[in-house]
């Protein structure tokens, strides 16, 4: 896992460390008021390769987590650590703010506030107007997994396993649920349900209304992938690589496959497909209606980073160096792109653009012209 630290640097204590987002156009004060969806691997509005390198931007660390998009909006937060602020359409650098705490997971958009949780003396899960950087609140705790947002609340894992609904405004605690150990992944919301995995191998629904446990199911090992909703099926990852789908209205597993190799902390869903990279350095695409192995595609390298896909077209990166394209169908490779390192953010993206950034420091913005 990569941290980051997190904290506000003045303008005087940390020279150019600073976000100030004030001096934004009003066409950019308008779509950043709306933020894209976050949806485990998808795009709201996908774009088809072949695909145009748009621009790229150095950054004085290494990625943690993916870019995050609301509107003209690109958020990136690195392992220096820094949350830089760029526009989508030509890289430029609308605003940077420096940090003096770790940050144990990457932030989270909810509208004009961005969600990130940090450690330190005082652990807590802080809220910050993403135009000013100004901290609006904090709950104490420590918050190393992605919070996820539901209307007007915010629902937070800490590392004791204690989930919690906090009001968006405020932070006030809503309700609070236990998931009975660690937790291993983020939560993922299917309708009104908040369902995480657990290290000690538990996939744990909770209704997000009230926090109430609706069921438990135990796969042996700990969970590794971030559950993502199928429609009547909630599908997720064990660390050894088996893939499983469970009921979303009781749990029960109706179908498990085994790849035998650690995989990406997110699948990708589009389709019918799911996509997922592992450790043996192949990506693979999986029917999610029955678990049937449709397709592989080998890469010259281990895969971390978490695969996006659209409707037609997955998109994954390696430690190879590469960023590649592929039928979402049936896996032939579509493009490819040689990036200047390796890579093991996810790949995110966004109104017809893919973003991807390197251990090399370097975000790259892909699109068509």
């Amino acid at each position: 896992m990569h941290y980051a630290l997190l904290g506000l640097c003045l303008l005087t204590a940390c020279g150019e460390k600073v976000l100030y987002l004030g001096q934004l156009s009003a066409e950019l004060k308008t779509s950043a008021s709306s933020v894209e969806s976050s949806k485990p691997g998808r795009s709201a509005v996908g774009v088809e390769p072949p695909l145009q390198l748009l621009w790229t931007h150095k950054m004085d660390g290494s990625p943690l987590g993916s870019a995050l998009f609301a509107g003209d909006l690109i958020l990136q937060l690195t392992t220096e650590p820094t949350l830089y602020a760029l526009n989508r359409r030509n890289g430029t650098q609308l605003g940077k703010h420096g940090y003096d705490k770790m940050a144990c997971a990457p932030g989270q958009l909810a509208g004009a506030r961005y969600a990130l949780g940090v450690l330190g003396r005082k652990p807590s899960l802080r809220v910050l107007d993403r135009r000013t950087a100004a901290e609006l609140w904090q709950h104490e705790g420590s918050f190393c997994q992605v919070p996820v947002v539901r209307s007007d609340t915010l629902i937070a894992v800490d590392e004791q396993g204690a989930v919690q609904a906090l009001h968006l405004a405020d932070g006030h605690v809503l309700w609070r649920a236990e998931l009975g150990g660690r937790p291993r992944t983020g939560l993922a919301l299917s309708g009104d349900l908040a369902i995480a995995g657990t290290a000690s191998g538990d996939l744990v629904a909770l209704s997000a209304e009230s926090g109430k446990e609706c069921w438990r199911t135990s796969l042996g090992e700990a969970v590794r992938s971030r559950p993502v909703p199928t429609g009547a099926h909630i599908v997720t990852a064990t660390a050894s690589g088996r893939l499983l789908a469970a009921r979303r209205d009781s749990g029960q597993v109706v179908w498990e496959r085994a790849l035998d190799a650690l995989p990406t902390a997110e699948l990708a869903l589009a389709a019918g497909v799911l996509v997922v990279g592992c450790a043996d350095r192949h990506f693979y695409g999986l029917d999610a209606a029955t678990g049937a192995v449709r397709w592989t595609f080998a890469t010259g390298g281990v895969v971390r980073s978490s695969p996006a896909a659209t409707e037609h077209t997955a998109y994954g990166a390696s430690s190879d160096g590469h960023l590649y394209a592929l039928d979402l169908q049936d896996g032939h490779l579509l493009w490819k792109y040689r990036l200047d390192g390796p890579v093991l953010a996810p790949v995110s993206l966004g109104a017809q653009v893919v973003a991807v950034a390197t251990e090399k420091r370097l975000l790259y913005v892909f699109g068509r012209h």
